[in-house]
């Protein structure tokens, strides 16, 4: 009922969309060139990769870069039908979907329990080996601030692994159900080539009962970052330096529960709301994370 009800407000919602969420978005900023041979993405889940970073990933691809994702957990705590083992089974195989459709030179998976990711033990070890084999120039990564902990754990993967590995790459950190304020955006991905083909990416994802527009949504929204005619869908990242990570990460490490305070954006239909929905909040705590 609750769904049946808020597509029957889209009519209303959408506009308010455009208009609102455009206006907070509205800057002149530069564009980001991709020029790293060697990619490696960290996503917690499948789709996350696709959410967060699929038109950058097809990019890198087009341009000659190795692009490598590994998936951390095993996804079986996904909201969808049917039993957890069939679940784990057909995300796999959406994930190999995935590395046809986005043109990724290889995927890992190291199959951790969904909701349980931590940086530590196996699993950290596990992460150091994939850098020091790809030997990455950048590392994509999801925020440090985000309503799921194992998007947090992510982060903190690589800020630990890199401690004990001798390489310095760039780390862009990806949003997926958690938005950077627009003031910690500082690198934005021209994707409106690879705009249409990221929905069908998404379009795979049958395992999922949650809603994707939202996202799709948001690259168009936040063109405005741009502020140029030409660019019609961008993804935008935090971009940072390790010693940067480490800081800023070890600032906020364990202080707030995040899924008290924030609502995914997952939905279009709920996007301002879970927007704005304590982002004064948010912008506190990545200015803690900063001094």
């Amino acid at each position: 009922m609750k769904r049946k009800l808020l597509k029957m407000a889209m009519p209303v919602i959408s506009p308010a969309n455009q208009l609102i969420i455009s206006n907070y978005y509205r800057d002149q900023r530069p564009l980001t060139e991709l020029k790293e041979k060697r990619v490696l993405l960290l996503a917690p889940h499948v789709d996350d990769e696709t959410i967060g970073a699929g038109g950058t990933l097809m990019k890198h691809a087009e341009m000659g870069a190795q692009t490598h994702v590994a998936f951390l957990t095993d996804g079986s705590g996904s909201f969808t039908k049917g039993s957890r083992k069939d679940l784990v089974e057909a995300r796999k195989q959406e994930a190999s979907l995935v590395k046809e459709m986005l043109g990724l030179s290889s995927i890992d998976f190291f199959n951790a329990k969904d909701g349980q990711l931590k940086s530590e033990g196996a699993t950290l070890e596990w992460v150091k080996r994939k850098i020091e084999e790809i030997e990455p120039d950048v590392i994509y990564a999801p925020v440090f601030v985000d309503c799921h902990p194992d998007h947090i754990a992510t982060a903190k993967l690589v800020r630990d692994a890199l401690e004990d590995v001798y390489l310095d790459p760039v780390i862009r950190l990806y949003e997926i159900n958690t938005l950077l304020p627009k003031e910690e955006i500082n690198c934005i991905v021209d994707i409106t080539s690879y705009r249409e083909q990221k929905k069908q990416v998404i379009n795979v994802f049958e395992s999922q009962t949650i809603d994707f527009d939202g996202f799709l949504a948001l690259e168009s929204l936040k063109r405005n970052l741009f502020g140029k005619k030409g660019v019609e869908a961008v993804e935008t990242f935090l971009e940072l330096t390790y010693e940067e990570l480490k800081s800023r990460f070890d600032r906020l490490d364990g202080k707030y529960r995040y899924n008290e305070h924030f609502k995914q954006v997952n939905k279009e239909a709920t996007l301002l709301y879970a927007m704005f929905k304590n982002l004064k909040f948010k912008k506190k705590a990545y200015e803690e994370s900063r001094s």
